[in-house]
């Protein structure tokens, strides 16, 4: 099954243009392939109006590089998924950024990425970036990183985790997992302009049809322990 032998188009457009005191700009690209034994959906965002135009361009090349490596890791598993398919299903691939927080400096997106291959249902997984703009090396911050304290935010996280799951029972029910965050779970998050939010994704803490789970921290209530460029605005 040659690529080159099938249809293949793809499309770019500008979706979105959003603008903030500081800027920042979002453009976003469309790719759309179909194959005769797959089809593939994938958004690249592209970043502008960062002063620092070399860290503007390392995350712009950054994130099109993701997108292509998963559009050939997949094309390499549909090539090899799509003949045990039923007749006129077909392997797919969803990739999109979700951009959570674009302001006062501070932008956080995370990833989605939704991949079929066969079965009931595909997967779905978010690769979190967050990065303080304005910072004299901006990069993908650890969730860490945020604290003043880098040692002693899990606790407080983890005490407001409890709090949320007793405000809410149902909303939290049936989990099979530990919900509280360890020293591992750095990249477990994004930010909003009002929230923290930690999140797991499906199967890690309940089954598919729950989703993923998250727990929203407003940024008023760890005001005191966050680093002031994460803190929120009064």
């Amino acid at each position: 099954m040659r690529r080159s032998a099938i249809a293949i188009f793809a499309v770019t457009a500008m979706l979105s243009a959003c603008s903030i005191a500081d800027g920042y700009r979002t453009s976003v690209s469309i790719e759309e392939q179909e194959t005769e034994y797959s089809s593939v959906y994938a958004e690249v965002t592209e970043w502008s109006g960062f002063k620092n135009k070399e860290y503007q361009s390392q995350l712009n090349e950054e994130i099109a590089t993701d997108v292509s490596e998963a559009i050939n890791e997949f094309d390499k598993l549909a090539a090899e998924t799509a003949p045990l398919l039923p007749e006129g299903v077909k392997p797919a691939l969803s990739i999109k950024q979700i951009v959570m927080r674009n302001s006062g400096g501070i932008i956080s997106f995370v990833t989605e990425n939704y991949t079929y291959l066969g079965g009931a249902h595909g997967t779905t997984s978010w690769s979190p970036y967050t990065a303080d703009v304005l910072s004299e090396s901006p990069h993908d911050l650890e969730l860490r990183e945020l604290f003043t304290n880098e040692d002693d935010y899990i606790d407080t996280i983890n005490r407001i985790i409890d709090e949320l799951i007793e405000a809410d029972p149902e909303k939290y029910s049936e989990l099979w997992a530990d919900p509280h965050i360890t020293e591992d779970d750095q990249d477990r998050y994004y930010l909003t302009d009002e929230e923290l939010v930690i999140f797991y994704e499906p199967y890690e803490l309940s089954y598919y049809a729950k989703g993923f789970i998250e727990f929203p921290i407003r940024l008023t209530e760890i005001n005191g322990i966050l680093k002031d460029p994460f803190k929120a605005e009064k």
